[in-house]
């Protein structure tokens, strides 16, 4: 009440008193206070529910106690720091927890000071767990970013390399066609011309009869057929002086096409014997104008034929009509590639050694033929384009095994444990993808589909730079469908031989150690 004396100085101190240690224990922050010899005067409620200690346990405490021992080293210089008196703004350390849990803390160190010696530091700690955590699935979150804008770069890489391809293979046929359709309305005209005036000619069943024996008898024109030039101009003279003589014109224009298709000047005697001597040079044109139509359609049919095989190894590449993980044939992919590539591999001499007896496998069709792409872009520029490619399929135990073998460069000893980084390359700025080997989704991390990764090469010896024959192998080995259950997904694992002869590793289901110890012998 207004005019009571002030309490005694006694009973001011113990309301302070009271009043900061209420504050201390209804803290959010862990605060301690440590003695200079180490051991606790006392801890807040914060500091002992999040480390899980009891009072009875801090009397037989030290601070380092609680400090984790990978950070002792660290904090021994802030601790002598705060026996000398001097404060600690910032300290970033981890701490033990009773029941052996790792408590990342952050936070500050004052001393209290009797005179001018240091009784007692007091230190007060957040637990930033739930902040490292969040950090660090940040970190995760823009790490996988990147990375699925660099498999998306990839993609694009790749898929502007593959259309450059595909227009190059689809730009020849359709060319093709074009030009044998553009003719072949006239040549349809002038053949129809010649028809009409066979019959107005009287030309008899029995002379259309020779006619059509001489067409009949030509085979279909190929284009693996050899033909002389040189023999082939002699006959385009021949024929040509054979129709001049007769007065047969545009002989000039017909000779070519009698001749490349095989026809003889004895062919032109047996039709000149059996028809008409007015009808002659309608017969004549009526044979070229048909064999030119013959030649048409079957450039149109080819070509044609070409533009639905590419279609169809687009689909089958891109797996556009079928589910992501499907069974399927490894040897489909491995064609279907072949097709995606042909413009790249023109000069080179690609050799099929497939065991057709293997049994369809369950896969990721799409992932497993950007796998294919990768191996054989790598082939061809070991190769430079102009080299030998070996592409082996068999069974090995429960496995399904692929190699693509090329006689090109080696890989250097210092590079070779790279080869499945993810965007190492060697080769030249704006050449390749820096993708790995096996391609998005084929990294060697254990227990991922397909499984582990492994590769081996022996250097080149050859003064040009060629390996000795000694091959790149890159081995798939998805478990065999009928070696499993029923009910059992058929997963596999990826083995990558590169030169040398390595024997091949069980799949990921046998024991861990059981890969490097069989895959450690090496034929030389």
């Amino acid at each position: 009440m207004p005019g009571d004396p002030p309490p005694p100085t006694d009973l001011r101190l113990a309301e302070s008193e009271q009043r900061y240690r209420a504050v201390i224990e209804n803290a959010s922050d862990m605060i301690q206070s440590v003695r200079p010899d180490g051991t606790f005067e006392f801890v807040n409620k914060a500091w002992t529910t999040a480390l899980g200690y009891t009072d009875d346990d801090l009397p037989r405490m030290t601070v380092w106690d609680v400090i984790h021992p990978d950070a002792v080293d660290h904090c021994m210089p802030y601790f002598m720091q705060a026996i000398r008196g001097e404060p600690i703004d910032y300290i970033e350390t981890q701490f033990v927890a009773k029941d052996g849990r790792t408590v990342p803390v952050e936070g500050s160190v004052t001393s209290r000071l009797l005179g001018d010696e240091v009784v007692a530091t007091h230190g007060f700690f957040r637990d930033i767990t739930e902040r490292l955590r969040a950090h660090e699935l940040e970190e995760r979150a823009a790490r996988l970013e990147r990375e699925e804008r660099a498999r998306y770069l990839e993609k694009m890489a790749a898929l502007g390399k593959l259309s450059a391809g595909l227009a190059h293979e689809l730009n020849n046929p359709a060319a093709a066609v074009q030009r044998a359709n553009a003719d072949l309305r006239a040549t349809l005209a002038r053949r129809d011309a010649a028809m009409r005036k066979l019959a107005d000619a009287g030309c008899d069943p029995g002379s259309w009869r020779v006619v059509e024996q001489v067409l009949d008898r030509l085979p279909p024109r190929s284009n693996d057929r050899e033909t002389d030039p040189i023999a082939l101009s002699e006959a385009e003279a021949a024929i040509e002086t054979w129709m001049e003589d007769r007065g047969i014109e545009r002989a000039w224009e017909l000779a070519p096409a009698l001749a490349e298709a095989g026809v003889t000047e004895h062919d032109l005697e047996t039709v000149a014997a059996g028809t008409p001597p007015t009808a002659l040079p309608e017969a004549v044109s009526w044979i070229a104008e048909s064999l030119v139509l013959r030649e048409s359609t079957e450039i149109i049919a080819q070509g044609s034929g070409r533009i639905a095989e590419l279609v169809r190894a687009i689909k089958g590449y891109s797996h556009m009509d079928r589910a992501a993980e499907h069974d399927a044939d490894v040897h489909d992919g491995v064609e279907d590639t072949l097709i995606i590539l042909a413009h790249r591999l023109r000069n080179v001499d690609v050799r099929r050694e497939y065991d057709r007896s293997l049994p369809p496998i369950r896969v990721y069709g799409n992932t497993l033929n950007q796998v294919w792409t990768n191996l054989l872009d790598n082939a061809i520029d070991a190769v430079d384009g102009a080299g030998r490619i070996v592409i082996r399929t068999g069974r090995h135990d429960d496995h399904v095994v692929v190699e693509i073998e090329d006689n090109g460069k080696g890989i250097p000893a210092d590079d070779l444990p790279r080869v499945f980084e993810p965007f190492f390359t060697t080769k030249p700025q704006g050449q390749g993808t820096a993708s790995p080997l096996m391609g998005s989704g084929w990294t060697p991390r254990g227990a991922s589909w397909p499984g582990s990764t492994r590769a081996a090469s022996r250097p080149p010896q050859n003064p040009d730079g060629r390996s000795c024959g000694w091959p790149r192998r890159f081995r798939l080995l998805p478990v065999a469908r009928e070696r499993l259950p029923r009910a059992a997904p058929l997963t596999g694992c990826l083995r990558v031989r590169r030169g040398g002869r390595v024997a091949v590793a069980p799949s990921p289901a046998s024991a861990e150690g059981a890969p490097a110890r069989r895959c450690a012998t090496r034929r030389r």
